[in-house]
């Protein structure tokens, strides 16, 4: 039984597109997730059963018999629907599992669909003249579909690299194509037609015409169902990368985008500048008017960057009001000059915001490629460092990164970061400096200073620290540990030596302190007496009365209290005559200078002169020389600490008696040298 070779290329190109067409629309509703997957799977059902049905169809078509052919259109309809109904079943049931057998058992229905339609639509062909099936032949065209179907979904589910749906679109070609050919084979068909047969059926020419325009239109709808996925798919990958790579309050680019641009750069030999910037005053805009009013500033200054912005210019936020513009193809320094004033003037206008201007100030710093660097993280500290140097100045003035300017205050940074870790990995450690009377150079007690040993870099000083560790708000931390630590260490001493704390101002601006004092008494075991806290005036000023209360629990729990660094504050009698202190300590910048600087000499006889009359203990703090000893006991000083009577020893030195063994001075290497009593090396 022979086919028209036009119908069969045609019957042939329709399972092929169609095949491809469903196996991409199913692969699309297996990147679904619960019900979206469901009602995905019914699309390539749809496209399928058609595919399946246009070119079973179009192949009876091109079947010649001899005689005029017919077909009855509601027999072929039905086998529309049921080839349409049995594809969704299948791949709905092959899209909900890919660890069982539903894949399979998914693809044999649609196996069973491509038999289906072929057994149907022989029906529809001339029914009356339609002899027999050869059931062998039909068996085999049957199994051939049930195992290319099951092939579609299993290539499809269970293995789902991109050669997958190749696979499963070859598949579905070859079965919906086989169950045709295969089982035509088998068909035994009478001559001549009966006379009534046409006046039921529909000529094949008239048929034709419509089977390929049905054809045609479904696979134009499941083609544009997959652009239309497609494109969507593409505009939420790209509304993902914008905002993923830019802010969503100005739309400008963020550090991301800024960071992915940089290493885009990076071994270029092309010369750019990086400017930091941030916006002065904005907190206080945001403090009184409200975030609303710091949104409508940063927006109106976004626009008017975006406004100046030239060739080869680039504007990015990277925080709340931080932001850097980067210069590409840079000639001269005067270019990245020229380009950061402009980005400056932008910034600096006033702003209208319901009824009120607004105004911000900003300062500029400006790291150059490839003079400062070629990596991106090292560019954008380098210009956040000329920048923080720039706001310091005050100038307005843009500020280029310069090594010899910068680099010690990105140490200072880079020390206020550890400096978290030495607190948790214990690189802190106490050493005690002598304190001694003066009239026979007796031990009368120790002050405890603090060290931090670094891994890396050795001892750091205190005087390089302390002040980081005040501004960064560690102080309270680092203040507890030496007071406990301290307490611990000197209660463990068989002779019971008296120690020093110093304690930082921001130590005495909550309630925590006597709480902590107490605390550490307890634990320790150490006794009130033998215990001295250490403070400032410059801790004392703040907020007098609270100072003055603290004071007074802490006098209440039976430490003594000492005024540090007489002289260099506000040193007011009044303070004196209010605070219970028990000792008075002169700084060391008195001491050093009293045998040769009349001045000098004359503040501290008067500071041992008015403590004597106070009946307050006075010590002078940063002795080195016998001359300056002997002219304290001339004056009758009670008591002095200082080089003079050796370094801080480390309390690994001590043999838990109160004197030390073998005593080693404190290793000085990475120590700024200076004389002891410094509140510098206090803590």
């Amino acid at each position: 039984m022979s086919h028209d070779p036009l119908f069969v290329v045609t019957s042939v190109i329709y399972a092929v597109v169609g095949s491809i067409m469903t196996t991409l629309l199913f692969g699309r509703s297996l990147s679904r997730k619960g019900m979206a997957r469901t009602m995905w799977a019914v699309l390539p059902g749809i496209i399928g059963g058609a595919t399946i049905w246009t070119s079973h169809f179009i192949s009876l078509l091109g079947l010649e018999t001899g005689d005029e052919q017919f077909f009855f259109l509601f027999i072929s309809l039905g086998a529309l629907l049921m080839s349409i109904l049995l594809s969704s079943l299948g791949f709905i049931i092959a899209a909900s599992g890919g660890g069982n057998r539903s894949v399979e058992v998914g693809g044999a229905i649609l196996g069973i669909a491509f038999a289906a339609n072929h057994v149907i639509s022989i029906f529809a062909l001339n029914v009356a003249v339609v002899h027999s099936f050869n059931p062998a032949k039909l068996a085999l065209a049957a199994g051939l579909s049930v195992l290319c179907g099951s092939l579609v979904t299993n290539s499809q589910v269970r293995y789902r690299a991109h050669y997958g749906k190749f696979y499963a679109a070859a598949a579905m070609s070859v079965g919906i194509l086989s169950v045709h050919y295969v089982g035509i084979g088998g068909l035994l068909i009478s001559d001549g037609t009966p006379a009534w047969m046409s006046d039921f059926g529909i000529p094949d020419r008239y048929l034709f015409a419509m089977v390929v325009f049905f054809g045609t239109m479904t696979l134009a709808i499941g083609g544009v169902v997959s652009m239309i996925d497609r494109q969507s798919r593409l505009d939420r990958v790209n509304a993902l990368e914008f905002l993923a790579f830019h802010d969503p309050l100005t739309d400008l680019p963020n550090r991301a985008f800024l960071e992915d641009r940089l290493r885009s750069m990076n071994g270029s030999s092309t010369k750019m500048a990086l400017v930091s910037f941030d916006l002065n005053r904005f907190k206080n805009i945001n403090d009184v008017h409200g975030y609303q009013a710091g949104d409508h500033v940063l927006k109106t200054i976004s626009e008017r960057l975006k406004a100046v912005l030239g060739p080869d210019e680039l504007l990015c936020r990277i925080g709340s009001d931080e932001f850097v513009g980067l210069k590409d193809n840079l000639r001269s320094r005067e270019d990245a000059t020229e380009f950061a004033v402009r980005i400056r003037e932008a910034v600096v206008g006033e702003v209208e915001w319901e009824g009120y201007r607004l105004s911000v100030g900003s300062s500029l710093g400006v790291a150059c490629v490839p003079e400062d660097g070629i990596a991106p993280d090292d560019l954008l500290i380098k210009a956040d460092l000329a920048m923080y140097r720039s706001k310091r100045g005050g100038s307005g003035s843009p500020a280029f990164y310069n090594v010899a300017l910068d680099e010690p205050n990105r140490a200072k940074s880079l020390i206020s970061i550890e400096m978290r870790y030495a607190i948790e990995d214990g690189q802190f450690e106490l050493c005690y400096q002598r304190q001694n009377r003066i009239i026979d150079s007796r031990l009368t007690g120790y002050e405890v200073l603090l060290r931090w040993h670094h891994p890396e870099r050795g001892y750091i000083g205190p005087d390089v620290f302390i002040p980081i560790a005040e501004r960064e708000g560690y102080i309270n931390e680092i203040g507890e540990w030496v007071l406990r630590r301290a307490c611990m260490e000197a209660a463990a001493w068989t002779n019971p030596m008296k120690i020093a704390v110093n304690v930082a101002a921001r130590q005495l601006v909550g309630e925590a302190l006597p709480g902590i004092v107490r605390g550490a008494l307890e634990n320790s075991g150490l006794p009130a007496s033998r215990l001295e806290i250490e403070i400032t005036e410059s801790g004392i000023i703040s907020d007098y009365d609270h100072a003055l209360r603290i004071v007074g629990e802490l006098k209440a729990l039976g430490v003594s209290i000492a005024m540090d660094d007489f002289g260099t504050g506000y040193s007011s009698l009044s303070t004196l005559q209010s605070f219970p202190f028990d000792k008075i300590k002169i700084d060391k910048a008195f001491v050093r200078d009293i045998t040769h600087n009349p001045q000098s000499a004359e503040i501290v006889r008067s500071t041992v002169l008015l403590g004597r009359n106070l009946n307050i203990d006075v010590l002078a703090e940063g002795v080195e020389t016998r001359e300056q000893l002997e002219f304290l006991r001339s004056i009758g000083c009670g008591q002095a600490q200082g080089f003079y009577f050796g370094k801080p020893i480390p309390s690994d030195n001590f043999a838990y008696e109160g004197i030390p063994e073998n005593v080693v001075s404190f290793p000085t290497s990475g120590i700024t040298a200076e004389p002891s009593g410094s509140s510098a090396q206090e803590a």
